[in-house]
């Protein structure tokens, strides 16, 4: 679909490919089972605007405004992400799963995030501060300089994830999923040297 032709509030079922325009103004739309394949929508406002059951695919999402923007059963696959403030999204439902995408300075504080998939992804200098991650997976992904402050990871999979850095006594990990040797790292906490 060209880019001109964001002028109506409502899409359904449409597939939305190549677009590379920048700093659009895609607030107060509605989007329902739309994909959306390799488009660059960097600077994008989509406040106030609703997307349920969609798909970004191979996009650039950097900077993207998303305050009041609702995201329900949403699948980011391959996309970068930078800089976008999750936690300003409407929070009454929040649901999306990350595949093979790079993510960095995000901030997913105090989210309910339970059961979500962050798999396969770079997740850099991200934020989980005060998020409920419960039974939710890292699994394959790269954690450097995340930090995760107050949240509850409980049944959270972080099977053959690397460069995380969790502190124990300030995080709920109970029945957490962790491989070696990277589960070492749950003790920096307490400055202890091991040999």
């Amino acid at each position: 679909m060209e880019i001109n032709n964001f002028l109506n509030n409502e899409y359904s079922e449409i597939e939305f490919s190549d677009i590379k325009n920048r700093e659009l103004d895609l607030t107060n739309k509605d989007f329902f089972k739309c994909h959306f394949n390799n488009c660059d929508f960097s600077n994008t406002d989509f406040s106030n605007s609703n997307f349920e059951n969609c798909i970004f695919e191979n996009c650039n999402l950097s900077l993207i405004k998303v305050v009041n923007t609702k995201i329900v059963e949403v699948e980011f696959k391959n996309c970068k992400l930078l800089g976008i403030h999750f936690n300003s999204c409407n929070t009454f439902i929040i649901d999306m799963n990350f595949d093979k995408c790079y993510l960095q300075y995000c901030n997913f504080s105090r989210l309910q995030l339970k059961d979500m998939k962050f798999e396969n992804c770079d997740i850099l200098e991200c934020d989980f501060i005060e998020s409920n991650l419960e039974k939710s997976s890292f699994e394959n992904s790269v954690l450097t300089g995340t930090i995760f402050e107050d949240s509850n990871l409980s049944k959270t999979n972080f099977i053959n994830a690397k460069e995380y850095n969790i502190n124990i006594e300030k995080n709920r990990i109970k029945k957490a999923k962790f491989s070696s040797p990277e589960v070492i790292s749950l003790l920096n906490s307490f400055d202890i040297k091991i040999y």
